[in-house]
């Protein structure tokens, strides 16, 4: 335990810039943008009721709002699966 408390210290004590941040935030966003696009990509019948909803709203683009939208909000879909189905 004393070596993880250690190691944690250690790697929180580090000094990092704005840029620094800003590129960590971005590496990170890779694997989560790339999980949301499969996810989306295979529930294609929750883009599809999302895109009924919006199609009354946003007649231009729902289609692509509704897919961004599953793509961006999977976490939620994965940990209550039974608000999102309507």
């Amino acid at each position: 335990m004393p070596g993880i408390r250690a190691a944690t210290r250690s790697l929180l004590s580090r000094r990092m810039s704005v840029a620094d941040v800003v590129e960590l935030g971005l590496w990170l966003a890779i694997p989560y943008v790339t999980i949301g696009l499969a996810w989306a990509f295979f529930h294609v019948e929750e883009v599809r009721h999302l895109e009924n909803l919006l199609q009354t709203r946003l007649p231009a683009g729902g289609g692509m709002l509704a897919y961004l939208l599953v793509a961006a909000l999977w976490p939620v879909h994965v940990l209550l699966p039974a608000v999102c189905v309507a």
